[in-house]
């Protein structure tokens, strides 16, 4: 065989393999944009989905954000309610003492009062003492 058949066969084949990759690249790229077609197809269907969640943490986030709204004005209440506590039991410590000083001014204006401690015959000072029907001491 002569160099120009060899240069003529070899020519051929190189273009036989090129025409050979050159049609699997485009099978290659057929199938690539396939894939991506599929691919958007399934991202499509998925976006209701991904609403639909989106709108149920919008709904739960909401409800969250209007629950602590009620958590800090029953904090805010329950503040106030414990100052007006502790204004009443001021005032009702107040009082106590109060009265307490009154018993012990009458139990020393008493000539009944007999012990130092300023109690009427043995009876607690928290307790007040009045006479009975027959004149003995008895318990409020």
């Amino acid at each position: 065989m002569d160099t120009a058949v060899w240069i003529i066969l070899a020519v051929v084949i190189v273009i036989v393999v090129l025409a050979v990759i050159a049609l699997l690249l485009r099978q290659r790229t057929v199938r690539r944009r396939s894939k991506a077609h599929e691919i958007r197809e399934n991202a499509t269907l998925q976006v209701s989905e991904v609403r639909h969640r989106e709108a149920i943490a919008e709904e739960a986030d909401a409800r969250a954000r209007k629950a602590q709204a009620e958590a800090d004005a029953k904090a805010a209440e329950a503040k106030q309610l414990n100052e007006e506590a502790q204004t009443h039991q001021g005032h009702a410590a107040k009082s106590r003492t109060e009265v307490e000083r009154e018993f012990a001014r009458a139990d020393k204006l008493d000539p009944d009062v007999k012990n130092d401690r300023g109690t009427r015959n043995g009876a607690s000072p928290e307790v007040p003492v009045e006479p009975g029907p027959d004149d003995t001491p008895t318990h409020r």
